[in-house]
């Protein structure tokens, strides 16, 4: 419903109820397979498509918690425009804009650039992702996978397009 992909889960048909997220998901060998989560209910009751986080992704995560005390992601620092109405309004064909880039993080020591309102009120527009590590980049999932396969620290290559401004 919120346009955002709903990636690494486990798709099922058993009941997810108010109360019973965070139960296991255990297949007919009586083994863990998942972490039930959520539940897509288009009426509001407990019947729908639901979801589980797998037991490999439930075992990283608690290992991560025990080690550091919090999930400690890679991050560019960025925030982008997924919409494909409005990147077809701006004329962007491929990849994702940057909006704005968070001051202090690894994108803004790489120089990337959101939008900007010039003195004169004309807003330019900012880097566009085209890929990270030559994977391309399409969508905010696409740019999510890409990031997630890397490690907090890791040196990547993101290519951008950067529109050419008009002075």
């Amino acid at each position: 419903p919120s346009g955002r992909p709903i990636s690494n889960v486990i798709q099922t048909d058993a009941a997810i109820n108010p109360g019973n997220s965070g139960g296991p998901l255990l297949d007919s060998s009586g083994r863990m397979i998942g972490m039930a989560t959520a539940i897509y209910s288009p009426s509001g009751a407990s019947a729908g498509v639901g979801f589980a986080i797998p037991s490999d992704t439930v075992k990283y995560v608690v290992e991560m918690l025990i080690k550091n005390g919090q999930i400690v992601r890679p991050l560019l620092g960025v925030s982008i425009l997924d919409s494909k109405q409005a990147r077809r309004a701006l004329g962007i064909s491929k990849g994702i804009l940057i909006l704005q880039v968070k001051p202090g993080t690894p994108a803004a020591q790489a120089g990337l650039r959101g939008l900007r309102r010039t003195e004169g009120g004309i807003v330019e527009i900012g880097d566009i992702i085209i890929a990270i590590e030559g994977a391309p980049i399409e969508n905010e999932g696409d740019l999510f996978r890409a990031i997630e396969s890397f490690e907090p620290g890791d040196v990547v290559t993101v290519t951008v397009d950067r529109p050419e401004v008009e002075a």
